[in-house]
């Protein structure tokens, strides 16, 4: 019996060996069952996972590349947060490190070419996040040839066409935007915004890795560069179902509903957003809170529900004490209580809250408004 024991480990054991490494040719279900547990936002089991492959597998750029991802979601949830971007770069800092070993054994490796450039894009991708964006776009250069090299070895790869569209939209869109871009943008190779836009459908309808970031990218570009909050809302629905734990996909559905006029819907996400972040689940923080919040309370401003509205409000700007970010959502529901406050007939306390708005940053010109209602009570709809 012992005999034919280990004469069976004996067989098993060249299989064992012959387990495939880990690749971004094909779509690989052992990266995205890890894939999954950054998502969902489960950052230690994510990065259990991908230590686990890279300590199975140290020269493979993959295993490193996910590793950095990780960190990547942690830097994102939040990102006014700065705590992780240190541990982040130097995360990349070692794939490129990996990569270039690699590829000094093979120019043509495609992983490593792949890990490489997505590295190096999204370290550009937070430098500019950070407004460094004459690093980010020397970032953007050296990705260039990366991925000329990556079309020609694959070029039916969906994944590498999300590069691509993100630079030809934002080369484009950036210095629409941000005219203090167009200096460094004017020595980069022209984009093109339609042309962008496809690929990064393409992504999202047929990646193996990057559909996710496609379709998020998708959805910031229709909300904050297109204005389209309804093609926006489809991705971020979309995104919201398929992750249902993930924090900031649930906060941005939240919003986008109620940017398209879904109050109900929106508000209902958005008291979810608060329990959440109530009960300190990961992802869920206070600046999400003054959010929810400040939003909970337009939603029963508008259905005349006073006293619920004022409760949120004052909840809202209890959350912004101290916060030297979203301080507008903190001006808005000052505001917005001296609305309330005046239509329940609460003059002094509304004159109070029109001052505290004076004595914020101005945003969506609340302190004109602020003025108006300064001089004359506010009796209008919310």
């Amino acid at each position: 019996m012992k005999g034919a024991l280990l004469l069976c480990l004996a067989l098993c054991a060249p299989l064992a060996a012959q387990t495939p490494p880990h690749t971004l040719r094909v779509d690989d279900p052992r990266l995205q069952q890890g894939i999954a547990l950054i998502y969902q936002l489960r950052f230690a089991e994510a990065d259990q996972y991908f230590g686990a492959i890279v300590a199975a597998e140290p020269d493979n750029p993959v295993g490193h590349f996910f590793l950095a991802m990780v960190t990547w979601w942690r830097v994102l949830v939040d990102l006014d947060d700065t705590r992780h971007d240190e541990d982040f770069y130097a995360l990349l800092e070692k794939c490129v490190e990996v990569c270039d070993r690699r590829l000094d054994q093979q120019r043509g490796d495609f992983d490593a070419l792949m890990c490489k450039g997505g590295a190096l894009g999204f370290r550009g991708r937070l430098r500019g996040d950070r407004h460094q964006f004459l690093q980010a776009a020397a970032d953007g250069l050296k990705c260039l040839p990366l991925l000329d090299q990556i079309h020609q070895l694959e070029p039916a790869n969906k994944d590498v066409l999300f590069a691509w569209g993100i630079y030809d939209y934002f080369v484009e869109a950036m210095p629409e935007r941000y005219p203090i871009v167009k200096p460094i943008v004017w020595l980069m190779k022209r984009g093109d915004k339609e042309r962008g836009l496809r690929q990064l459908q393409t992504v999202a309808q047929e990646g193996y890795y990057a559909h996710a970031e496609a379709a998020y990218f998708l959805a910031q570009i229709y909300r904050v560069f297109e204005g389209d909050d309804r093609r926006a809302l489809d991705y971020f629905q979309e995104l919201h179902a398929r992750y249902p734990e993930n924090a900031l996909f649930h906060r941005h559905t939240a919003r986008a509903m109620i940017a398209a006029g879904a109050w109900e819907q929106g508000a209902a996400l958005y008291a979810e957003v608060a329990r959440r972040s109530q009960a300190g689940q990961v992802g869920y923080h206070r600046r999400g809170h003054l959010e929810a919040r400040y939003y909970l309370g337009r939603d029963a401003f508008r259905r005349r529900y006073l006293d619920l509205a004022l409760g949120e409000f004052a909840a809202a700007d209890s959350l912004g004490q101290g916060l030297e970010e979203d301080r507008h959502y903190v001006a808005l529901a000052a505001l917005s209580r001296g609305m309330c406050l005046d239509l329940a007939g609460r003059r002094p306390e509304a004159l109070a809250a029109y001052h505290q708005v004076k004595a914020r940053p101005d945003y969506l010109q609340s302190h004109d408004l602020a003025d108006q209602y300064l001089r004359e009570p506010y009796r209008g709809a919310p």
